[in-house]
């Protein structure tokens, strides 16, 4: 197999992986890597799209020793012709090495939220909805980005081959289970006005949609990069 064919998912921590991601890549037979970002970063190479997760850093700190290598090491993905697909962390370290700014969110969303678009095709069909959200910082789009959604912040840019979501399509009920069971996780929460009873009562409502709406959204983004002659 070569690196061409297969898909480079780029994790921060071990409470923030694909998810729902790598059971949709298995099935449908797409080979993909797990990097863990603390063990260091390949060296650069054309791949079939490099997925950068979640943190919960800020790319802007300047006290993350890691954010610049990654930064970096996607800006040479871009160079290569890798599309890039970036989740909420990874969607704001894509806009910021395009051009755009991220910054502290007026307000943090934490929990389940509706996303809505102003525009049809594929892509923003596949956006609409109601995904999880876990994020402090936004997204100023970077210039040349098509804003698929600005819902309360900017929730979906695309720029060319390139798609960044704030939100989390990738997340599980489990995880949220696990992340309930951390008080970090559940000290943010209700730092913005939320509770974990609440948010676990409102996953068991949502996962299955939730998954499905994922699914939908890969197959668009895939779709969207797929190698020539498949």
């Amino acid at each position: 197999m070569t690196d061409k064919e297969t898909v480079l998912v780029l994790r921060h921590q071990e409470d923030a992986g694909p998810g729902n991601l790598a059971t949709w890549l298995d099935a449908r037979r797409i080979p993909w890597r797990l990097v863990d970002v603390a063990d260091g970063l390949p060296a650069p190479r054309p791949c079939r799209a490099l997925v950068v997760l979640g943190s919960r850093e800020s790319v802007y700190d300047p006290a993350v020793p890691w954010v610049p290598d990654e930064r970096a090491f996607v800006r040479e993905q871009l160079a290569l012709g890798t599309p890039v697909f970036g989740i909420c962390f990874g969607a704001q370290l894509l806009a910021e090495v395009l051009g755009g700014e991220v910054r502290p969110a007026e307000a943090p969303e934490r929990g389940w939220a509706e996303v809505k678009t102003s525009a049809g095709g594929a892509l923003t069909d596949a956006i609409e909805g109601r995904w999880f959200e876990w994020h402090g910082d936004e997204i100023a789009a970077p210039p040349g980005a098509a804003v698929l959604s600005a819902d309360r912040c900017v929730q979906a840019f695309v720029h060319g081959p390139h798609l960044g979501v704030q939100f989390h399509p990738e997340i599980t009920a489990d995880q949220i289970r696990a992340w309930m069971a951390n008080d970090r996780r559940r000290r943010q929460l209700r730092e913005a006005g939320g509770e974990p009873e609440d948010l676990l009562l409102a996953t068991e409502a949502c996962d299955a949609r939730a998954g499905e709406a994922a699914a939908g959204l890969y197959d668009a983004f895939f779709g969207m990069v797929r190698p020539s002659g498949q």
